[in-house]
């Protein structure tokens, strides 16, 4: 699988970074549709590949589905989770607009 993006996040407590990625879409083996995986490495340690009818839906549906497990987890609501140093704000991509009580940066 190819990395299209990664961005480094800090955590709290954690040396170094938490790399949270996406990769490129590819055909499904089996039928039609495209898949889309992202990752969230240690120690969050999340994956999931996301289905789309085309690989651009596959996409933007991984990047809302990151996107909503950076802001969904228990370190993001902790003040925990951060970036470039300062914690609990702004992740450096939109979340979902069902998390604006806990961070307002919409899709």
């Amino acid at each position: 699988m190819t990395i299209i993006a990664e961005l480094p996040l800090d955590l709290v407590g954690h040396e170094g970074t938490v790399a949270a990625r996406l990769f490129a879409p590819q055909k499904r083996a089996e039928g039609p549709g495209w898949t889309c995986r992202f990752e969230i490495g240690e120690p969050i340690s999340y994956g999931l590949n996301v289905a789309g009818e085309s690989s651009l839906q596959a996409l933007a549906l991984a990047l809302k589905g990151l996107s909503s497990a950076l802001y969904g987890s228990e370190a993001y609501s902790a003040g925990q989770l951060g970036l470039y140093g300062e914690f609990g704000g702004y992740l450096g991509i939109p979340a979902p607009s069902i998390f604006l009580d806990e961070a307002p940066f919409p899709f």
